[in-house]
């Protein structure tokens, strides 16, 4: 990979670095407008007629949305996204999947059988990013560094 080295592309760079920073936060706001519209929807239908598989369903959903708003955000501030976080909307999205489907026969053993496998992965990968943060932060207070640690 060759260095940036004409004025022109670090200009270039740098506007569409700027363009990007814009989409996602925009991005991040239509996210949270979408969730806030989705909890007055949701409370709104539960008023009028209560089913308690529907509003589960709609709070599981309007998890993974602040799920993905939280990834957005971390984007904006850290410009990367922990593994953990992908993970987490991964599961949400199983559960949702599972509970929009309360019937699990309908779903057949293959189906099953592939969750199970989605979940054991997920699991794996989260444990695994989750004890590389562990370790960091151990390093990071051994070595005397508690003010370089974050969130």
């Amino acid at each position: 990979m060759r260095a940036i080295s004409s004025r022109s592309e670090k200009t270039a760079l740098k506007w569409l670095s700027l363009l990007f920073d814009f989409v996602v936060i925009a991005l991040g706001t239509l996210t949270m407008v979408y969730v806030v519209w989705m909890i007055i929807d949701l409370a709104i239908n539960s008023i009028k007629h209560f089913s308690p598989d529907e509003a589960l369903q709609g709070i599981v959903l309007i998890l993974i949305f602040l799920e993905v708003f939280e990834i957005i955000a971390m984007y904006i501030i850290y410009h990367h996204v922990p593994m953990k976080n992908v993970v987490e909307i991964g599961v949400l999205a199983l559960v949702k999947e599972l509970l929009v489907t309360i019937n699990l026969e309908e779903l057949g053993w293959q189906m099953l059988f592939g969750i199970a496998a989605l979940i054991a992965a997920m699991g794996w990968v989260y444990t695994r990013e989750r004890r590389r943060e562990d370790e960091h932060e151990h390093f990071l207070i051994e070595h005397g560094r508690e003010e370089l640690m974050g969130d």
